[in-house]
């Protein structure tokens, strides 16, 4: 066996303990547990669904599969990025030696993505992510294919793999369009207007965009949703150096802390400096590639965020997958050798360390959340007992652990139709039946009622009428997600 299939062999085995280390230790959370709620209708209501919402289908249409092999346990939906995760270090290993013929490299990029906190952190979560970012370095892999050998075979990969992906996320709309502006400035730098050169890349493209035909209304109008109304914060001066700084290591940082501010404007001067080294001294043109996979997502969501903020940290991942093949190409355009691998191993270090530290510092045996509240009313609720659920970001999550006699209904105070709430709330998933409106006219006297209801997105304890009369103390749960400082709650009333 050759020497590198045993490195690489070896990295995905690591890539594999890391993305399986705690994986189900934490709480599903509300949009897992929209993944996970989604994939139970029939195709039909499926798909009608996903309309309702603000993503594409095909992560969705891939987990329904998945999970008809695999089952619907935490452990399988999760698995599910865990597989993707772990192809996407083999896909980053394929892509930067087919691009820069350098086996080593390859096998440092590869090393370097297993071992990323940034990557690894978003695999513990039943979403889109990972799926997203091996074919993203899929479709660059084809490209590439297909440029230095003219074979069809990988044309025709190309555009399979960025229809799949402009169908998984909308972020990586902006990496498909970097690599499309690197396939522009790969054919001029080569061959000027001769424009029969152009032929098969234009034709491609055509096609990737003919396939999107069918979703073109189906985008309008989630786009228009986002638009319109959605939670992401405004954008900040230090919105970048944060992102930039969790491409690096993997890690948040307090822009608050003046001590941090220093660090964050080194870490962005580093990346400066790195872009400005790689474009000086790396001799493959494919360094154009990943140097506009890094660059564009974050000029694409700048521009859109004007508008309605769209800037969030983990719509990154795509992006970081190309900063840490910048990284590596940096590292190893290094002439001096010892200066060379000290780096790079301090780096494998400095991401192993913050792998483990991001772990500790959850304290997750402490933080329960939601499958504990769950367990308790599960054990506890008996038949014809009433379950309140007073936050539509704990709504779905119980009833992915729900095995209780007791049909959760959603209570918000002022909201009795689905159409009142936002988007975000879930909407896509949520029928007007699940709604409760009027406490005191929809719950009967003698009726014991249970509460749930969280701290998270500003949510508070529900008011009841006078007639309940409370049980017991409150039982509460810290939740690690969506934020430190998530509490879930739990109360039994009975209605006098």
């Amino acid at each position: 066996m050759k020497k590198h299939y045993v490195l690489l062999g070896s990295i995905l085995l690591v890539a594999a303990l890391l993305r399986l280390f705690n994986l189900t230790a934490i709480s599903l959370w509300h949009d897992e547990a929209f993944s996970a709620l989604l994939v139970n209708y029939s195709w039909q209501e499926m798909f009608y669904r996903i309309g309702l919402d603000v993503h594409p289908p095909f992560y969705y249409v891939i987990l329904r599969l998945w999970s008809d092999v695999f089952g619907h346990s935490l452990f399988a939906l999760r698995g599910f990025s865990v597989f993707f995760g772990i192809a996407t270090v083999w896909a980053g290993y394929g892509f930067v030696k087919v691009a820069f013929k350098k086996e080593s490299l390859a096998l440092a990029t590869a090393l370097l993505i297993a071992v990323n906190p940034f990557q690894i952190q978003y695999v513990t979560e039943a979403r889109m992510y990972t799926l997203g970012t091996f074919l993203l370095l899929i479709s660059g892999y084809f490209l590439v294919k297909a440029f230095d050998t003219k074979k069809i075979v990988y044309w025709l990969g190309f555009i399979l793999s960025t229809s799949a992906a402009m169908y998984t996320h909308y972020y990586l709309f902006f990496s498909i369009f970097g690599i499309g502006l690197f396939a522009l400035y790969y054919l001029f730098k080569n061959y000027r207007l001769e424009l029969k050169k152009y032929s098969q890349l234009v034709f491609s493209y055509i096609i990737v965009l003919l396939l999107y035909v069918p979703w073109l209304k189906t985008f309008k109008y989630q786009f228009t949703q986002v638009q319109e109304n959605y939670w992401i914060p405004k954008m900040h001066e230090w919105s970048v150096p944060l992102t930039n700084w969790r491409m690096i290591f993997g890690t948040g940082a307090d822009s608050n802390n003046p001590i941090t501010k220093v660090f964050l404007v080194i870490a962005s001067l580093f990346t400066i400096f790195l872009v400005y080294r790689v474009i000086k001294k790396e001799k493959s043109i494919y360094k154009w590639l990943a140097l506009l996979g890094t660059i564009v997502p974050f000029l694409g969501a700048l521009l859109l965020s004007f508008k309605q903020s769209i800037y969030l940290d983990r719509y990154f991942l795509f992006a970081g997958l190309f900063y840490t093949i910048l990284l590596c190409l940096f590292i190893f355009e290094l002439s001096n050798k010892k200066l060379k691998y000290g780096i790079y191993i301090l780096m494998v270090a400095v991401s192993i360390l913050n792998w483990w530290g991001f772990w500790s510092s959850m304290d997750i045996k402490h933080k329960p959340g939601m499958s504990s509240a769950a367990s308790y009313l599960n054990n506890n609720i008996e038949q014809g007992d009433i379950l309140l659920i007073g936050s539509s970001s704990e709504f779905f999550n119980f009833k992915f652990y729900n095995r209780s006699t007791a049909s959760p209904l959603l209570y918000i105070p002022g909201i009795s139709e689905v159409k009142q709430l936002p988007h975000f709330s879930g909407t896509a998933l949520l029928t007007n039946a699940e709604l409760i409106h009027d406490l005191n006219k929809d719950v009967e006297k003698g009726s014991t009622v249970w509460t749930l209801w969280t701290n998270a997105f500003g949510g508070v304890k529900p008011e009841v009428p006078q007639n309940w009369v409370q049980i017991g103390q409150d039982h509460s749960w810290e939740d690690v997600r969506p934020f430190a400082g998530t509490w879930i709650m739990v109360d039994e009333y009975l209605v006098k």
